[in-house]
């Protein structure tokens, strides 16, 4: 793998609920679900992302209005990587040195473009099955 990616695919399930069900859904899945997870867990790094990932859910139920927006819906992944890397930052969870911001920038890129295909192929392959026309 590129060095300086940890590639989280629990990050694309409020995008898939919110592309699937609609935004209320992809705001839950992203807000709750990352509350719990940070709760049960004791990690302070999912309490860091509930408010980017359950803001990348509402977004990506919003852009699934239009059922052919797979690719948009999915890049809100990247807007919740810049939100959790800047509370992250802001919080002192995370410190790059400055030798390391091209290969903490390329790790950022590969996962997101990772997560980004992921979340495209799982949106194609179960799209007739499980989204929703009338969304909350």
């Amino acid at each position: 793998m590129v060095p300086g990616a940890i590639v989280s695919l629990n990050m694309i399930l409020p995008i898939l609920a919110g592309y699937f069900f609609g935004p209320m859904s992809g705001l839950t899945a992203g807000g709750a679900g990352f509350w719990l997870s940070a709760l049960l867990l004791s990690n302070q790094f999912y309490l860091a992302s509930v408010f980017s990932l359950a803001l990348a859910g509402a977004l990506a139920g919003w852009i699934g209005r239009n059922r052919r927006a797979e690719i948009p819906a999915a890049a809100t992944i990247i807007l919740a990587h810049a939100i959790n890397i800047f509370v992250l930052m802001r919080v002192g969870l995370l410190v790059i040195p400055a030798e390391r911001v091209g290969v903490t920038l390329l790790g950022l890129a590969a996962e997101s473009v990772i997560d980004i295909i992921a979340t495209v192929l799982v949106i194609v392959a179960l799209k007739q099955w499980l989204y929703q026309s009338e969304r909350w």
